[in-house]
């Protein structure tokens, strides 16, 4: 009887430890710069949709990471090497021209084991998001708020803010009408000067149109975003059961770049 107890607590430990191997997956990559050079110390992290850290990896000297999490969808996943971070590289005197942004995966669906390889650089390819539109022309509609950091800098100069608002919650706010004489915070390029790419599940689709758009703040407040809309990938994947959308921006006046990784379920109204 003195043995039993014993066994049968190592056995109610086997199982709760098989139980959250079946429930989770691995995700491991490499986190780089634009010059394919590895970022050591870089922090990798997933959030919920209340944009808390749920789990959290740290790269090695080589740029490798691994991470054990939870099936399910995760809002995002972002990456930075910290110190670099604009906010705290300011704070702690690092040249402006070593200063970065995050990397972000919106949506992120893990499902299964999968290599998740990251570049961040000086643009963060922020807000992203894909769709189709029902009964309309066959192609995908993607939103994008392109962030470049040299013109932010830029912006904070010459406007000198106080402070720079983040993820306000406006459920509680009375919005006002937009007002003729809102104030634009330029972070992205203008058409002319922004280079943008798109894969599809890693083939590089058409970019049929490009639209600048405003992203409301508050009445009195936006900034300009983008509305891509994109052509259909010629030969379709069909072994996973959503699509991996892939944007590159570039800056062509100041050279930021970056890139960011939107996941979507396919959709069940196209053949």
């Amino acid at each position: 009887m003195k043995q039993f107890f014993p066994t049968l607590f190592l056995m109610l430990l086997c199982s709760v430890a098989y139980a959250q191997q079946q429930d989770s997956v691995t995700i491991s990559g490499r986190v780089t710069d634009y010059g394919g050079q590895p970022i050591d110390s870089a922090c990798v992290w997933w959030q919920n949709p209340q944009s808390n850290n749920v789990i959290e990896a740290i790269t090695d000297k080589n740029g490798h990471y691994t991470a054990r999490v939870l099936k399910g969808n995760y809002q995002k996943v972002a990456s930075i090497y910290l110190p670099s971070y604009a906010h705290v590289a300011m704070k702690n005197g690092l040249p402006e021209t070593e200063h970065r942004l995050e990397f972000w995966a919106w949506n992120f669906i893990a499902d299964r084991d999968t290599t998740l390889d990251i570049r961040y650089n000086r643009m963060e390819v922020y807000g992203l998001h894909a769709f189709r539109i029902p009964g309309a022309m066959p192609a995908y509609q993607i939103y994008v708020r392109p962030m470049s950091l040299t013109r932010f800098y830029q912006w904070m100069k010459e406007n000198k803010p106080e402070s720079i608002l983040h993820g306000e919650t406006l459920g509680n706010i009375k919005q006002e009408s937009q007002s003729k004489d809102a104030k634009e915070s330029q972070w992205a390029p203008r058409p002319e000067q922004l280079k943008t790419t798109v894969w599809i599940d890693g083939e590089e689709v058409k970019i049929l149109m490009k639209q600048e758009i405003k992203e409301y703040f508050n009445a009195n407040e936006y900034a300009n975003a983008y509305l891509l809309t994109v052509d259909l990938p010629k030969h379709p994947k069909t072994g996973l059961p959503y699509r991996v959308f892939k944007v590159e921006l570039e800056d062509l006046e100041n050279g930021d770049r970056g890139e960011g990784l939107y996941y979507m379920e396919k959709e069940t109204y196209i053949k």
